[in-house]
């Protein structure tokens, strides 16, 4: 399975955000070990490092951003995806480009802790939580 994993859960996972880091934490595991298809949009890797880096130390924040390109496929940012976004109806840009760098990269679904900000999306939208015991149910 095809998904893309929203900002969010890396964040929850590289920062220890409780309580969500061993759901999003056993999800990039999952992508680590190919049970999943993990992607990544490209705003998302340079979202983590800036954030990273504020939170922890610039060392730090590219240490992680090598683990990531290790670990994910990256939904490449083009024309069509930023004016897909603009057109998508989302209230937030940032999202709207998340979403349609997934619809551009044919991917299955998205994986996010936000998902009242996927309202609009024309992909499966789910929690980790959820994704967990649907992935459990397919096994």
């Amino acid at each position: 399975m095809k998904v893309l994993f929203d900002t969010d859960v890396l964040l929850d996972v590289f920062l220890k955000r409780d309580p969500f880091f061993e759901d999003s934490s056993q999800l990039v595991g999952f992508a680590e070990q190919s049970k999943v298809e993990g992607w990544l949009c490209g705003t998302t890797v340079t979202t983590i490092h800036y954030l990273l880096a504020k939170a922890l130390t610039p060392k730090d924040a590219e240490n992680y951003v090598s683990d990531v390109l290790k670990i994910f496929h990256i939904a490449t940012i083009t024309r069509a995806v930023l004016e897909g976004a603009l057109e998508s109806g989302f209230s937030d840009y940032e999202d709207a480009v998340i979403h349609q760098s997934a619809i551009h990269a044919n991917l299955e679904t998205i994986l996010t802790r936000n998902q009242k900000n996927f309202k609009k999306s024309d992909l499966p939208v789910y929690s980790t939580a959820e994704f967990l015991k649907a992935i459990d149910i397919l096994e």
